[in-house]
């Protein structure tokens, strides 16, 4: 019992609290974005600037793991008191994640109109404006994974309140002037300028003209590497399903397979908090030699308990809640809702396994991820005769990947466990 109340008076249970709290907003101001533009443009166009947020989810997979990448050092040199070395890391950060946004703006404003072909979408610019935005969306990552690497997640919080606000107000604005779609992706680019802003604003760190060592810089590639797979499956798995059924489904059905997908990932969003905090407190711990495995339990605890009342709610009242959040236009996923939305919770829950696995340095999991979502994108691309076929594949696939996990997980700690069995005998 003593510990029970230790853990939920610990550093992680208190700022996930925080960041839960703060990303409850965040996903209901979310939430009333795709609303509004859902009522206001009507499923053909909502399908249409649902394409530039999947591609802006897509595009998370680099900013995730940017953002990891510098969160892990970052709490590892905060934990050493080594600020020069944490500060030329921030540098060699920072000019990486602006290369990587300046190729994709190139590429978007190149391939815009072939993108426009290809998603049968009624204008190009929407991929211009969006691609010119991507630097600084990258540039914002960096700035976060400092913040939460030295565990400053007040700061961090108040940064998701600022993209999601000017996300929403501007937006809300522009399409009111009748901008339509345009407009609502204008409101998404300029909530990067605002996020990066804010963000680089609140890190402070020494003055150095020094480029990191070559060691410290081979030790970032080769984490970097595991987390750059784990962030491609991710984004295959939270995205692909999305993006498919745009290509194979018309218009107004892929709109509203797009409502269902926003619905039944408010449990992935909703404990998305949980990993953020436990990721450096875990490498901190790991660093200065302390125990840290009850963490991963204490996560799973958590996510398991916010994601059982949003899939028993999707279960009982699916109608009422399509019907509350899209309209009537929409009442055709109802009957999909608690199904998505169980898919989501076994992702939820195998991404924390992931990144507690990541915290420690250690990559193996990361190939579960990208082969589960290689295998969504086939499943669905073989199997897509209804949106229900789509669905299934997915709720297969995610109960698969998580418990090859946790079969993984219970392996690794009973080899370690015999390790130091026999290392204490010897």
């Amino acid at each position: 019992m003593n510990k029970i109340k230790e853990l939920l008076q610990s550093k992680l249970a208190s700022a996930s609290a925080l960041l839960m709290v703060s990303m409850t907003v965040v996903n209901a101001g979310n939430y009333i974005y795709n609303l509004i533009m859902g009522r206001w443009l009507g499923p053909s166009l909502f399908a249409d600037l649902s394409l530039i947020v999947t591609l802006l989810l897509v595009v998370t997979f680099l900013t995730a793991h940017i953002q990891m990448t510098a969160a892990r050092y970052a709490a590892i040199h905060t934990a050493d008191g080594d600020e020069k070395t944490l500060a030329s890391l921030r540098r060699f950060i920072w000019f990486a994640a602006l290369g990587i946004g300046l190729t994709l703006t190139v590429f978007f404003v190149l391939f815009a109109p072939a993108l426009k072909n290809f998603f049968h979408t009624q204008s190009s610019l929407s991929f211009v404006i969006f691609g010119a935005a991507l630097p600084f969306a990258m540039l914002q990552s960096v700035e976060r994974g400092m913040l939460q690497g030295r565990t400053s997640f007040k700061i961090l919080a108040i940064s998701y309140q600022v993209e999601m606000w000017s996300r929403l107000l501007v937006s809300i604005l522009l399409v009111a002037l009748g901008l339509s779609v345009n407009g609502a992706v204008i409101g998404i680019s300029l909530s990067f300028v605002f996020t990066w802003w804010v963000a680089r604003s609140a890190v402070t760190v020494v003055d150095t003209d020094e480029n990191i060592s070559k060691e410290v810089r081979l030790e970032l590639l080769a984490f970097a590497a595991p987390v750059l797979v784990s962030q491609l499956g991710q984004i295959l798995i939270n995205n692909s399903d999305v993006i498919l059924v745009k290509r194979f489904f018309e218009a107004s059905e892929a709109g509203r397979y797009a409502a269902l997908a926003l619905i039944g990932r408010i449990v992935f969003f909703a404990t998305w908090s949980v990993v953020t905090t436990m990721f450096p407190i875990v490498a901190q711990k790991q660093k200065m030699g302390e125990p840290h495995a009850h963490l991963l339990w204490v996560s799973l605890g958590i996510v398991a308990g916010v994601s059982l009342p949003i899939v028993l709610l999707t279960l009982v009242a699916p109608q009422w809640l399509v019907t509350i959040l899209f309209g009537e236009k929409y009442l055709e996923i109802a009957e999909l809702l608690w199904l998505y939305a169980l898919a989501t919770s076994l992702y939820a829950m195998a991404n924390v396994v992931i990144n507690y696995r990541l915290s420690l340095g250690m990559g193996r999991e990361t190939g579960f991820a990208i082969a589960a979502g290689i295998a969504q994108v086939l499943g669905i691309i073989f199997f897509h005769a209804s949106l229900a076929q789509v669905v299934y594949v997915q709720v297969a696939v995610m109960a698969a990947l998580f418990l090859a996990l946790m079969w993984h997980n219970f392996l690794h700690e009973r080899a370690m466990s015999l390790l130091r069995v026999v290392r204490h005998r010897a």
